[in-house]
């Protein structure tokens, strides 16, 4: 009769360990597929991000050579209206062509005498800075640096 009970005390005890050993296994594994969701997720995030950077370098690359060709369209406008001038006498071709120069040499010449003379810089401070953003932009425009930029 122990024998019996014995065994099917043993015998039910391996059920239950059986029972928890694979409840066991599946968290484990129930985890291990969690864990691998986990890395899935944040390989795809970084993804996302790199595609994003990617977008917006190209974006800003886009905008750079719109900016360029817009700055060229500008500065051959400007050269061609200087080219421009039909057919005229000599002397006027060359009084046209010399007045943005000329321009630009008096701007600078005004800023000068401005800055030499002035003793109360609060009243012509407008006037100042208004004469300096002129000379300055006429300036740049005309000797400033305009050689096509390389890629960086």
């Amino acid at each position: 009769m122990l024998d019996i009970i014995g065994t099917v005390l043993t015998g039910g005890a391996t059920g239950i360990i059986g029972t928890v050993i694979g409840k066991a296994f599946s968290f484990v594994d129930s985890w291990q597929k969690e864990k691998a969701a986990d890395k899935e997720h944040t390989r795809a995030i970084e993804l996302y991000k790199l595609q994003a950077e990617l977008k917006l370098e190209e974006r800003e690359q886009e905008m750079e050579n719109q900016m360029q060709v817009a700055e060229i369209g500008l500065r051959s406008a400007s050269y061609g209206h200087d080219q421009s001038m039909g057919k005229s006498s000599r002397w006027a071709v060359n009084t046209l062509r010399m007045v943005r120069p000329a321009l630009t040499g008096g701007l600078i010449i005004l800023v000068g005498i401005i800055y030499f003379r002035t003793e109360d810089l609060g009243q012509q401070e407008v006037i100042i800075q208004s004469v300096i953003y002129m000379a300055s932009s006429s300036t740049l425009w005309w000797f400033g640096d305009r050689a096509l930029r390389g890629k960086n």
